[in-house]
């Protein structure tokens, strides 16, 4: 077993300590919300943290009616822009919480009478409210147990701002038993060694995940990838799909899983080139059609 394979044997245990290690800062979070609701949050991150910041808007703003927006680090970093204050909300995800371009970012928002959250591993200055992702050490590929756990976290954030604190703990466990149930029977990825190229396609909550398998297929396996929009397969990307590109789905619960089973559909109606033989976790080559 390589490195990288133990790290991910690692995270369903790792998903069960994530609501117990952060009991406090989810409690403090709906304190701070109940007393004075934000107009609006905004997300501070970069790389892979930047899919988990995506995950946010996702699922906090259905839940929460808080609109959430993304912040981009540079416009602190490199432009200096300092906000206008207000009851703004900030959440700046990293995995070592010292990148200084999104302490500089977060800096932005000081005059700001909103909460001040960050979703790190180490614990880090300048929020009022930590969220621990409690992922333990990665020596192997960075972002991995770290992705996991921020987007439960995320997840037991969105419920904790609805008042459901009490039920974070089981919420935690049962999202671990379903991660364990899915790492036990695998898809069938081996299609992956005929491809050059590939597609990750996802919509809605599904996306952000689409995003981070894209950058992980890079690192781990070297392939060049691409994370698409359902909504947006049909408006370019189809029209560079060759025998050489593969195409791996995701479709998350609700309205947003239609789009990529249309875009499966299509495949019926599209001749040349069809992009998309299926649309499921398992990937398969495409094919030309005349």
């Amino acid at each position: 077993m390589s490195p990288l394979e133990r790290e991910i044997a690692e995270i369903p245990e790792r998903l069960t300590t994530v609501a117990p290690a952060n009991r406090v800062a989810f409690a403090e979070a709906l304190a701070r919300y109940r007393a004075a609701p934000p107009p609006a949050l905004f997300t501070i991150a970069r790389g892979s943290s930047d899919a988990v910041a995506l995950y946010t808007a996702y699922r906090l703003t259905p839940a929460s009616k808080i609109p959430v927006g993304s912040f981009a680090p540079s416009l602190a970093s490199l432009d200096r822009v300092r906000t206008q204050g207000g009851r703004l909300w900030t959440l700046a995800v990293s995995q070592s919480g010292q990148s200084p371009d999104l302490l500089k970012a977060q800096a932005a928002f000081a005059t700001s009478d909103g909460a001040r959250l960050a979703l790190v591993s180490p614990l880090t200055a300048g929020a009022d409210i930590v969220l621990d992702q409690h992922a333990g050490e990665e020596h192997s590929t960075a972002a991995t147990k770290s992705v996991v756990c921020s987007l439960l976290a995320v997840d037991l954030l969105a419920e904790a701002l609805l008042g459901h604190v009490v039920r974070l703990d089981a919420r935690g466990v049962a999202v671990a038993g379903l991660v364990a149930k899915a790492m036990a029977s695998p898809p069938d990825l081996t299609m992956l060694e005929t491809v050059e190229s590939a597609y990750v396609i996802g919509r809605g909550a599904s996306l952000p995940v689409a995003i981070e398998a894209a950058l992980k297929l890079k690192e781990t396996a070297h392939l060049h990838a691409e994370a698409v929009s359902a909504a947006e397969v049909m408006h370019g990307p189809r029209a560079i799909a060759g025998k050489k590109l593969g195409v791996l789905g995701f479709a998350a619960p609700g309205p947003a899983d239609q789009s990529p089973r249309r875009c499966e559909r299509s495949r019926r109606s599209v001749r040349r080139p069809a992009l998309f033989p299926r649309l499921t976790c398992r990937r398969r080559p495409c094919r030309r059609r005349r």
